[in-house]
């Protein structure tokens, strides 16, 4: 661990803590309006609710930032203490942030990124004509401007959930469990990273639901290829920082939900 990262662990850091929540909610905002298409007509059908729908909506608003509150809290505590973390965020809000520590961890993203939207868009694309009614599949009626907008969401807010959140509290457990608090060890960290990426894998399901039957081949997919990229973030995530994998995240999704819709357009 760096000196770096050892000072990150002696006090909570409520500026970063502010910076990096600001952000995710931005990113959720970002992700409204490609939402709202692909679910327009699920909402039409719904029966109005008895409960004011304002109301309901201030509820769920309330709800959703508190459990995204409690995740950049809980995230930021854990990943300080085993060395992982927003290190760049970190570093720019303290004033000590490097040129080539950014450059570095940027170019590794978008190259890893597009690596990984390469892998995963020819299997999407196969599995397209076999379930027309997949949300990529969608996509190609949606504008392109809400399909960039997007990618944030998934850049963003999918990696504080699953990165700075899920892998940070995994790899905190098990390196306690392991050993000695301190250095994270590679079996806790590639453990971590494994029960994360299949959590990751599963937490799509729902949201596809919304627009598909759940077959087992579903399942099986949801799981490969979202473990697939997910496994890839954490490792930029452990070799760099968190900014790396949400650099990566965001270009893999630009790959698949930018880019990709123009091969089924053809």
């Amino acid at each position: 661990m760096t000196p770096q990262d050892s000072s990150q662990t002696s006090r909570f850091s409520w500026q970063l803590f502010w910076t990096v929540f600001g952000a995710a909610v931005l990113s959720a905002l970002a992700a409204i309006p490609m939402a709202f298409d692909l679910l327009r007509e699920k909402l039409a059908s719904l029966e109005r609710p008895a409960v004011p729908l304002p109301l309901l909506i201030a509820i769920g608003v309330i709800q959703n930032l508190a459990l995204l509150g409690l995740m950049v809290g809980v995230g930021l505590k854990l990943s300080s203490k085993v060395g992982l973390g927003p290190k760049l965020t970190a570093a720019g809000l303290a004033g000590s942030l490097r040129k080539d520590a950014v450059w570095s961890s940027v170019k590794v993203g978008l190259i890893t990124g597009l690596v990984i939207g390469a892998i995963l868009l020819p299997a999407i694309l196969f599995l397209a004509t076999r379930f027309p009614d997949l949300p990529f599949v969608a996509a190609t009626r949606i504008t392109l401007w809400k399909r960039v907008l997007i990618c944030f969401y998934g850049g963003i807010y999918e990696e504080v959930f699953a990165r700075l959140f899920l892998l940070s509290l995994f790899a905190w457990l098990l390196n306690r469990s392991w050993r000695n608090p301190g250095a994270l060890s590679s079996g806790a960290f590639w453990t971590a990273n494994f029960v994360a990426a299949v959590i990751f894998g599963l937490g799509h399901l729902p949201s596809v639901s919304l627009m598909m039957p759940i077959t087992p081949l579903v399942v099986l997919a949801a799981l490969l290829l979202n473990g697939i990229a997910a496994v890839g973030f954490g490792w930029l995530y452990r070799r760099y920082n968190l900014e790396s994998a949400m650099v990566a995240h965001f270009t893999a999704d630009f790959v698949l939900y930018v880019v990709g819709p123009y091969f089924l357009m053809r």
